[in-house]
């Protein structure tokens, strides 16, 4: 290097010897990317493992809270108008509860069927990074366990509805609801990790219809799970819808101030 034979010399060390400037092109030769293995290849991406329990658990209850506060306030309307005087005298009270809950499940349905649909196509279409696959089944078990838990959450919303008069009133009521949706919404987003908070959620009648899918979509359920959990959550909601018709039974015609549970339940009780 010294005599000017060469530009620059490699060394042991190793090190680049040349006189006055540095010579990049040969550092660039002597720097070699390493070679990278990954233990776990198949992981799922931290993007996608956040925002697929979120998404779970915003879509059920963003949707039960909007279509049971539409159930609720067509009852308390239909109470404040009293007109609901004149469809009780015409159709049993059973069929018109029937009817609103029938009408409010079938427009969430719509809703989660339509949402289900853009995410496959748009997975399908799009680059997914193999997200499919994995998501698959987690919305196949979603629909059935949104189905069951909204008729569970609307016919406590449908109780809620009957007991006042007022759309004012209809917040005073409804906080036993919005807990029951809002503190599951909260314990799945920040408990997705922990599985065994997750098992116990997904057994939960109203956490079941988001953890149950999301166990699914991570691997950590059983094939019997998902069948278990689903007829838990079947028979808790006919349980509230039992329990929610008969205080809507007891409320409905009640139309000169807010009424209590137990007055609403001994109402029917004595008019049975």
């Amino acid at each position: 290097v010294r005599d000017g034979d060469v530009d620059a010399a490699v060394v042991s060390g190793p090190a680049v010897l040349a006189m006055d400037e540095a010579p990049d092109d040969v550092v660039a030769a002597l720097s070699t990317q390493p070679q990278v293995r990954l233990l776990d290849p198949d992981a799922l991406d931290p993007v996608a493992a956040f925002l697929v329990p979120f998404v779970f658990a915003f879509i059920f209850y963003v949707t039960s809270q909007v279509f049971g506060v539409q159930i609720a306030q067509s009852i308390v309307e239909e109470k404040q108008s009293r007109i609901v005087e004149i469809l009780a005298a015409a159709v049993p009270v059973r069929a018109l509860l029937a009817g609103k809950m029938i009408a409010g499940t079938v427009l969430a349905l719509g809703q989660i069927v339509l949402v289900a649909l853009v995410a496959v196509v748009g997975m399908v279409f799009g680059d997914s990074g193999g997200l499919l696959p994995l998501l698959g089944p987690a919305i196949g078990w979603f629909v059935p366990f949104f189905v069951v838990g909204f008729v569970l959450v609307a016919a406590m919303w449908a109780a809620a509805g009957a007991l006042v008069n007022r759309l004012e009133d209809i917040g005073g009521v409804s906080t036993p609801v919005q807990f029951a949706v809002m503190l599951p919404f909260f314990a799945v987003i920040f408990l997705n990790d922990n599985t065994t908070a997750m098992r116990i959620l997904s057994y939960l009648p109203f956490s079941a219809p988001t953890a149950m899918p999301l166990r699914l979509f991570n691997g950590d359920a059983a094939v019997w799970e998902p069948v278990a959990a689903l007829v838990l959550l079947l028979v808790t909601a006919l349980v509230f819808l039992l329990a929610g018709a008969r205080v809507y039974q007891g409320a409905l015609l009640r139309t000169n101030g807010r009424t209590s549970i137990r007055t609403a339940w001994r109402a029917r009780e004595n008019a049975n």
